[in-house]
């Protein structure tokens, strides 16, 4: 109660109670927002830790998958070893990455009923799964005792071991290329070594074969031409001449090559184009066979035409000659 004089007036000097009441409760209020506000602060601080703690294992593991010269099971270990760091309680926490029958794990992992998990996929496939464990129960968070950002960044690490299996996969793929490539080129060029030297060894018989027959021919048969030549045979003599210039075109593919099945010669036509070569006028290849002088000037226009030269610019006994 507020003491009054006898006039009902408060007294001078006498405190204010209803403005001390209401600066308490102001004063009550503003420490209420101001402990609010430390556990917003106090959250907020926690979760940048954590958002710190996430990027750091991004970067981290980023790091490992650069690196040039590491094997598969290196990589994956290492990433395995540095996932426990990131989560709330790295003391209590353990890791581990079954991938393609390959189990990759942190030393104190054991399977718990506090986990989450995630599948690695590669290509489309699944090829393995990740694991992150606590060894002891945690207060309830969106996830059991893990926080979402947690099972973000867990759904992250496995994105980049996905991607990571289908690189290394590829660089072994076009390694294993490149080496049967280097594998195919080097017997290539020891086939086409091999393949000279049996063309090589092709030629010298040839030549050593044609000079053999020359050698024949010259010692054996020529003489033996003339020789009837000289003694006046009954043979007629541009039958002898023909017969000499066959002979020395023994070794010659003229022959070969005439009668290719493309030129659609006939044996008459095929015979004739040999006396033409052998430098004999229609008139005598007439004579020879017994034929009229215009039934071989049809056969040379046949000939000519199975051969493609029409062209009468084109000269048949030059053209044979270079067969």
């Amino acid at each position: 109660m507020i003491d009054t004089n006898t006039t009902g007036q408060v007294s001078p000097g006498q405190p204010d109670i209803e403005k001390i009441l209401e600066r308490n409760r102001e004063l009550e209020k503003m420490e209420h927002e101001h402990r609010l506000m430390e556990v917003t602060l106090k959250n907020q601080a926690r979760d940048l830790k954590e958002r710190i703690k996430e990027i750091n294992c991004l970067y981290g593991i980023s790091k490992i998958l650069e690196q040039t010269g590491l094997s598969l099971e290196t990589t994956f270990q290492q990433v395995v070893e540095l996932i426990p760091d990131s989560w709330q309680f790295p003391e209590i926490t353990c890791a581990q990455l079954l991938l393609n029958d390959h189990s990759f794990r942190t030393h104190n992992y054991k399977n718990t009923f506090w986990k989450q998990q995630t599948e690695v996929v590669a290509y489309g496939e699944s090829i393995g799964v990740l694991t992150v464990c606590y060894l002891e129960n945690r207060p309830e968070e969106e996830e059991g005792p893990f926080l979402k950002e947690e099972r973000s960044l867990l759904n992250a690490i496995a994105e980049l071991l996905g991607r990571t299996s289908e690189r290394k996969q590829a660089e072994k793929d076009l390694s294993e290329s490149k080496q049967k490539l280097k594998a195919q080129n080097l017997l290539l060029k020891e086939k086409n070594i091999a393949l000279r030297e049996v063309m090589n060894q092709i030629i010298e018989e040839k030549e050593s074969l044609e000079t053999k027959v020359m050698a024949n021919v010259d010692n054996l048969l020529l003489p033996l031409i003339r020789r009837m030549d000289n003694r006046g045979s009954g043979i007629e003599r541009e039958y002898l001449i023909l017969l000499e210039e066959n002979i020395k075109q023994l070794t010659s593919s003229f022959g070969t090559r005439i009668s290719q099945p493309s030129h659609r010669l006939t044996p008459r036509e095929n015979e004739i184009c040999t006396m033409i070569r052998g430098g004999l006028s229609s008139k005598e290849i007439a004579k020879l066979l017994n034929l009229s002088y215009r039934s071989i000037e049809t056969y040379r226009n046949h000939i000519r035409k199975k051969l493609g030269i029409t062209n009468k610019k084109i000269n048949l006994v030059s053209y044979l000659a270079n067969i």
